[in-house]
């Protein structure tokens, strides 16, 4: 069965003081941008794609880039939700600090979200800059780019076909598109930028839109294996050419604590891998999979992946908790499909 919730939309309640949106499951996060900056508020942080519902954002713990910025599951504050019982559960971390904690990224186990409530920033400009540069110069500025840009992420390239894959300008294989973000108090249209730069509303910056050409897999890795990891994801990619011309992205994301958070108590390099659909590319993502695993790596929830039930035992220390939670507000498993209920059921 598919719940059809798209009538649940709209924000309910701004709280300037406490910097919160109260808003109904299925509004999308690109119907947010506005109302909240006229309220003189923002979203702390996107990813690329904003056509996602809050609630579907907030339960695979969907992110965009930033080493001192968390997911959406991270920015979840309080929620209400319809358990299988049909009772109507109002959840806050000051009320019922396990169940939120379990709620943040429940990936729709617990029940029907119907409205959430999630911090937010003050308004914010932001300077965008996007620059192609070889992997070499990379490699030699990855510090002081991680450090002095408030979103730092990168696209490499494996080919030189690469780039068209994803709707990008053209780069020449084993360079990376670079994307760089700062705050900025400066007023858009001020004054002349390069055609690589912009200045505009946080919201307006964050989205980017692709070509819908490819199926995606992407893990979360501990920070600390960040270099190591892309060189040995990067390596294994040229020698699977032609599987692997999808570029690879690279992402960081800050710890939460969200039981199911790929981000849960450790922060994150997270790196994503693409296959084309219609192509026997299978052997190749599950390879990566069974790759990025070994090293640590928590799958996106809203991506491809191949976990069982053995491997998030062994990675998220919170599972058992969050089975055992989860059946006392679904016990018959109502909202378990066959792919959840392999793992959680």
């Amino acid at each position: 069965m598919l719940l059809d919730t798209r009538g649940l939309t709209g924000i309910t309640a701004i709280d300037k003081t406490s910097r919160t949106v109260t808003v109904r499951s299925h509004t999308t996060i690109a119907e947010m941008g506005a109302p909240l900056w006229e309220a003189g508020l923002a979203l702390k942080n996107q990813g690329d794609i904003d056509t996602q519902t809050i609630a579907g954002a907030v339960a695979t713990s969907t992110h965009g880039s930033g080493q001192s910025h968390g997911s959406f599951s991270s920015v979840l504050s309080a929620c209400r939700l319809v358990d299988a019982n049909g009772e109507i559960r109002e959840l806050s971390f000051d009320k019922t600090p396990d169940e939120m904690a379990a709620a943040q990224c429940s990936i729709g186990m617990l029940g029907v979200m119907t409205e959430l409530t999630v911090q937010l920033a003050p308004a914010y400009h932001l300077h965008e800059r996007i620059v192609f540069m070889p992997l070499d110069e990379l490699r030699e500025r990855w510090d002081q780019l991680l450090t002095e840009y408030r979103h730092f992420s990168f696209f490499w390239m494996p080919t030189d076909a690469s780039s068209k894959l994803y709707g990008f300008p053209p780069a020449k294989a084993d360079f990376c598109m670079v994307k760089l973000y700062q705050e900025t108090t400066e007023e858009p249209g001020q004054r002349p930028l390069p055609s690589n730069e912009r200045i505009d509303r946080s919201y307006r910056i964050y989205p980017h839109v692709f070509e819908p050409n490819f199926h995606e897999l992407e893990y979360f890795l501990p920070v600390a294996s960040t270099r190591e990891a892309f060189e040995d994801q990067r390596q294994f990619m040229l020698r699977n050419l032609p599987d692997s011309i999808f570029p690879m992205e690279v992402r960081f994301v800050a710890a939460d604590h969200a039981w199911l958070s790929p981000n849960y108590k450790r922060d994150a390099v997270v790196i994503s891998v693409s296959g084309k659909p219609g192509t026997n590319y299978w052997p190749y993502l599950k390879i990566c999979d069974q790759r990025l695993f070994e090293q640590g790596g928590r799958p996106h929830w809203g991506k491809l992946h191949f976990m069982t039930g053995e491997r998030l035992a062994s990675q998220f220390e919170k599972y058992d908790a969050f089975k055992t939670l989860r059946r006392r507000f679904d016990p018959a498993g109502m909202f378990l499909n066959d792919h959840l209920a392999g793992m959680f059921g």
